[in-house]
């Protein structure tokens, strides 16, 4: 462990009393600043308070933690990961109770900053007790006055000696209640004068300033960080101000109206209420901030449909960040260093909706790592031609899943090109010349031509066969049908993986010949999911793969062999 981070897991008796010490049993959210591995935030048995037991684990907690590493295990335990660096977090209104077991060695620092950040609520730390002991510093010195004023302190000795990382050092058990003061905060002294109201809506409105007065950085990430910072202290004066009005308007009394029957005004909000609905607005402006960083990252726009659907998935939990800008540079490092996988990812998807749709898009082959116990089928996407379905009727233009499936096609072939986006892409092909493709045309796009028939169907025409060539060899190293870079096989297996599309004809034959009924579909078991219908599949596609290769003077023993010559039976 790094002495650096002046890690002490808590001992779970020490936990125990942490939690007791809240008088308020009502958690709307808790903070732990300092989470660790969840020792202190989640503690799994129930907590006693005067007589009655309240179940931890219907407490809400966030925790913030500099190690990352750490992030998952927390996760694991149902928190909500708001942040790294305690010092910087500045969105402590939302919580109700803040319980800590910060670094010893700024324990003051910490929990002073506990007390500026929460507007209405209890804190809880555990601290060096030498801290309170020897107030040397104006923190120490202030904390100690705060104590008194505000709180109470416990010392308690040996707490650490039978914990996960021992130390003898006495700690300190501090309780501090923070009440917002209501009626100086909201009540001010309004009554001037008594002149008569003459407020017009132009005198209403007379301070208003235009919301783009405020100059923003230049960059878009400082640009985002400012607006949300901006946005998020507008929401607090704005639920604020809401509290004020409610406040006054209720003291004036109902009107006329409503002493006559109408409806009357509602309650001034509690300060629970406050704090729910100021965590409710900053989630959600968190929540459209980080989707803006999303969108706009220039990966987003090069990522197929699917690996978008997984980018989102990951960042259901980047989201629970706090919105700054380390945060969102080191979420898109993230992304770059992923990028490899991304898009690999990305052609698999392309090659699967290629492969589903219609069996005769691909060709087959005897796989690398096929033996008498164990055969594997490689699929190839025919180089030739291949067929795509379009939900869509004959007079209109194509449907929202036609035109992600293009869009997916064009990213991933401008990928194995080398370039961001293809020229003319094939969504535009089809916005731009429907007409001329509804009456028949063949029409090009910058990797394929593209007919479409009315019954449903787009054909697709390679322009560049060595780009579909490197999608199937890039597909099969990754499943494992083709052997890895490097790997010195037979020369057999690489004729009978170059001259599948010459022998897929004779193929479909012989596998048409072996199936069981003239209804069913030989190959729809390759793509199915269960196991048996898999493994059956495989085998009979093998089975008729063998039967080629042999008839046309292959020894699939060589196909299956490393040795490196190339074993023709005599014609």
């Amino acid at each position: 462990m790094n002495d650096n981070l002046q890690f002490y897991p808590t001992p779970l008796a020490l936990a125990k009393k942490a939690w007791a010490l809240f008088k308020n049993r009502t958690f709307t959210r808790v903070l732990e600043p300092s989470a660790g591995e969840g020792h202190l935030a989640k503690i799994d048995l129930s907590i006693e308070h005067e007589g009655r037991f309240y179940s931890h684990r219907r407490v809400e907690v966030d925790c913030i933690e500099f190690d990352v590493s750490k992030h998952p295990l927390l996760r694991e335990k149902g928190m909500e990961v708001v942040g790294l660096d305690f010092m910087r977090f500045k969105q402590g209104a939302i919580y109700s109770h803040i319980i800590m077991n910060p670094p010893f060695a700024y324990g003051a620092q910490h929990v002073l900053h506990a007390w500026d950040i929460i507007y209405d609520g209890e804190i809880v730390a555990i601290i060096n007790a030498e801290t309170i002991r020897n107030p040397y510093s104006k923190e120490r010195e202030f904390l100690a006055g705060l104590i008194e004023k505000h709180g109470s302190i416990e010392f308690l000795q040996e707490e650490f000696t039978e914990a996960e990382r021992k130390t003898s050092v006495e700690v300190a058990l501090v309780y501090l209640r923070k009440e917002s003061r209501v009626h100086e905060d909201i009540c001010g002294d309004i009554l001037d004068s008594l002149k008569r109201d003459k407020t017009s809506e132009d005198d209403l409105m007379d301070d208003y300033r235009e919301i783009n007065a405020v100059v923003l950085p230049t960059t878009f990430v400082e640009n985002q960080v400012s607006a949300f910072n901006a946005a998020v202290l507008a929401t607090k004066e704005a639920i604020f101000a809401r509290q004020r009005a409610g406040y006054y308007a209720n003291a004036l009394g109902k009107t006329m109206e409503t002493i006559d029957g109408g409806n009357g005004l509602n309650t001034v909000e509690t300060i629970k209420d406050i704090s729910k609905s100021m965590h409710t607005e900053y989630r959600e402006l968190k929540n459209r901030a980080w989707t803006s960083i999303l969108r706009s990252t220039e990966v987003t726009s090069r990522l197929s449909s699917a690996a978008q659907k997984r980018l989102v998935s990951e960042f259901e939990l980047i989201k629970c960040l706090e919105f700054n800008v380390p945060n969102i540079y080191g979420f898109l490092a993230g992304l770059s260093e992923k990028q490899g996988d991304i898009q690999l990812n990305m052609a698999c998807d392309v090659f699967d909706i290629i492969t589903k749709y219609h069996s005769d898009n691909t060709v087959f082959y005897m796989g690398w790592k096929s033996n008498d116990n164990h055969r594997t089928c490689g699929m190839s996407i025919k180089t030739t031609r291949f067929i795509l379905p379009n939900n869509t009727s004959w007079n209109k233009s194509l449907d929202w899943d036609a035109k992600q499936r293009l869009g997916d096609i064009d990213k991933v072939f401008a990928m194995l090109d080398g370039k961001r986006e293809p020229e003319v892409s094939l969504v535009s092909v089809f916005e731009n010349q429907f007409m001329e493709l509804r009456a028949g045309k063949r029409i090009s796009g910058s990797y394929f031509d593209v007919r479409y028939y009315g019954i449903g169907t787009i054909h697709f025409f390679a322009k560049e066969k060595k780009l579909v060539d490197r999608l199937n060899r890039l597909v099969g190293r990754h499943r494992a049908w083709l052997p890895p870079e490097g790997e010195k096989v037979n020369e057999a297996f690489w004729v009978q993986f170059q001259d599948s599309e010459k022998f897929d004809k004779e193929l479909r034959k012989e596998i048409n010949a072996k199936a069981t009924s003239r209804f069913n579909d030989p190959f729809w078991g390759l793509m199915s999911k269960d196991h048996h219908d898999h493994e059956g599949a495989v085998n009979n596609v093998c089975d008729a793969i063998s039967t080629v290769l042999e008839r046309r003077g292959i020894s699939i023993n060589a196909v299956l062999s490393k040795q490196e010559t190339l074993m023709l039976k005599a014609s």
